[in-house]
């Protein structure tokens, strides 16, 4: 991979820092990020994640529970170390350099980048696990959009674990003040809420009606949510076989949305670049914004009460798919050491039980990956107090499981190339047709150069 023969460049430094537990001073983490040996009866299981805040103390809870009953009973310890989001490149490059000593056996990574950690000959394909007499997860005890989300060519090959979806955040009071009952349904009734929410002064705007940058993420979401079943690129992307191009240019699902938000961009009341996009709506900056379902835990803490959310607006009002899960899995690694993996596979299964996701939920607003979770009392108290939470949870059932995230190999590539050419449309400097011709070229490049790299 090209991004991996530049990260061995400078490997020996990455991963030198990894080994001496860099990056997780202050960050909760239990210990350094070397081997983990086992040591006297106790096996070792060393887990990497980019968690931070409210977020990451609930995974330190977790974690801690585990070590102290369910651990201590079958000889096992959990190491968490945070690693940021360099995670699963630092674990790809320990695999490319052979350094076993250096690596995690449970990782947090992004689901985008499941066919590269795949390749990796030391991945577990956990459907086998799943599959096995006396398993106390199997595939059906999640969602099925999630399902979807971690498979890739007919095998459910890593587990689901912080798992978002986007959201439209409106401040309550501005759109009661404002006449409105209830939260746009469609990006043409967005746009007459942003109108009418945007507030200026003297020439200039003090509150924008709406903050969300179209980036990868965002743009993709708006894409597949259009037809009952849309792809963003081809293979369904990506997880029938390797995605080779983009195919919503051809569908006409990027062109729509495009000119959906060109009338956003109209207004002058939509803000299209995200500066402090949490700390600005909090303080009422803007009346609404698109963000991940993530975002919940931090805006508790900044506008707690002030705030709902809704479904992420149709581009088109008949639009069938829904809003595509994204966010990150679980992935086990057998460095050579059955046991060791095995033991890696108990603590990822107490992980995603239903009272560690509750746990872990409602601390963050990642949605409760376990069906049985939304069925503990607990967790039905929790909606009822914080009906913001469910709508991400009812959101990715109503939605087809096939509206999905793809699995786009350049991930980092294209999400730059997105970000880019997403600004200069919203600057007013590209035509929707010039940007929808610009986005498919350029990204079906930058995979054209992966497969030829990797043959």
């Amino acid at each position: 991979m090209k991004k991996l023969l530049a990260l061995l460049l400078c490997g020996a430094m990455a991963l030198g820092t990894a080994a001496c537990g860099a990056g997780n001073e202050g960050k909760g983490g239990t210990g350094s990020a070397g081997s983990g040996q086992a040591s006297g009866d106790t096996q070792e299981v060393v887990f990497w994640h980019s968690f931070s805040g409210a977020t990451e103390a609930a995974l330190a809870s977790i974690i801690n529970e585990y070590n102290e009953g369910r651990g201590k009973e079958k000889g096992i310890h959990v190491e968490l170390v945070y690693q940021g989001y360099e995670g699963t490149d630092k674990v790809m490059l320990a695999y490319q350099t052979k350094d076993y000593e250096n690596a995690p056996d449970i990782n947090v990574g992004l689901t985008s980048t499941i066919p590269a950690v795949m390749d990796m000959g030391w991945t577990v394909n956990v459907e086998d696990y799943m599959k096995e007499d006396g398993s106390e997860v199997t595939k059906d005890m999640f969602y099925e959009p999630l399902q979807q989300a971690c498979t890739y060519e007919g095998q459910m090959v890593a587990v689901p674990f912080s798992n978002s979806i986007p959201l439209l955040y409106y401040n309550k009071e501005m759109l009661e003040e404002a006449g409105f009952e209830k939260a746009p349904e469609t990006m043409d009734e967005l746009k007459d809420y942003v109108t009418a929410l945007t507030v200026e002064e003297g020439g200039e705007v003090k509150r924008y009606g709406l903050n969300m940058q179209v980036k990868r993420y965002q743009l993709v979401e708006f894409c597949v949510s259009q037809g009952e079943v849309s792809f963003f690129g081809d293979n369904q992307g990506g997880r029938e076989a390797p995605m080779t191009k983009i195919v919503a240019g051809d569908d006409g699902t990027l062109k729509t949305f495009l000119e959906k938000l060109q009338a956003l961009i109209d207004t002058g009341g939509y803000k299209y670049v995200e500066d402090n996009i949490n700390e600005e709506f909090a303080q009422g900056l803007s009346a609404m914004a698109i963000m991940s379902s993530s975002r919940m835990g931090t805006l508790d803490e900044l506008m707690p009460g002030k705030y709902m959310t809704a479904y992420l607006p149709k581009v088109n009002a008949d639009d069938a798919g829904g809003a595509a899960v994204g966010g990150s899995c679980l992935n086990i690694f057998n460095r050579d050491d059955d046991d060791r993996a095995r033991a890696a596979w108990d603590v990822v299964q107490y992980c995603v039980s239903p009272k560690s996701q509750y746990t872990f939920s409602t601390a963050s607003g990642y949605i409760p990956v376990n069906k049985g979770c939304e069925d503990l009392d607990e967790m039905k108290k929790y909606y009822e107090e914080n009906p913001q939470y469910k709508v991400a949870l009812d959101q990715m059932k109503e939605a087809n499981p096939l509206s999905q995230e793809p699995l786009d190999l350049t991930y980092n590539e294209i999400n730059g190339i997105i970000t880019e050419i997403m600004l200069e449309f919203c600057q007013g400097n590209l035509g929707v047709d010039e940007t929808v011709n610009k986005i498919v070229e350029r990204c079906n490049d930058a995979l054209d150069e992966y497969h030829s790299v990797n043959g």
